[in-house]
């Protein structure tokens, strides 16, 4: 697998030598980790995106097919709270959101484990 942020594009060929290729859905990505189960966790940039109702944060499996898209918990006064970034220690994940709310993560399905408020 290449991770090219200069053009915001992540790409492999897989066993047939047939390129998969995956862009950002909106801006460009800002960060990305593996996970230990070979998942691509992806968070594009929060300031520059736009679009709708799906999430910034993400889960790509090796095909570069979508796993899940973390739901938004909330609403800010310029619309949904986009992510901002997350972090991983092990197992866990935790995302943030701009306006302040700290989010544990379930890496399997993209479900929220658990919310609180920081600011």
């Amino acid at each position: 697998m290449t991770i090219d942020f200069r053009n915001n594009r992540i790409y492999h060929f897989d066993e047939n030598r047939k390129l998969k290729e995956h862009k950002p859905f909106s801006s460009s990505f800002s960060h990305m980790e593996i996970l230990p189960n070979g998942k691509l966790l992806i968070i594009e940039d929060y300031f520059k995106y736009e679009n709708g109702d799906i999430s910034n944060l993400y889960c790509l499996n090796q095909d570069f097919k979508v796993e899940w898209v973390l739901p938004y918990v909330g609403k800010n006064e310029n619309g949904l709270d986009n992510y901002v970034g997350f972090t991983t220690n092990g197992n866990r994940v935790f995302a943030d959101t701009y306006s302040g709310f700290r989010i544990e993560i379930e890496t399997t399905f993209g479900t929220i484990i658990n919310v609180i408020f920081t600011k």
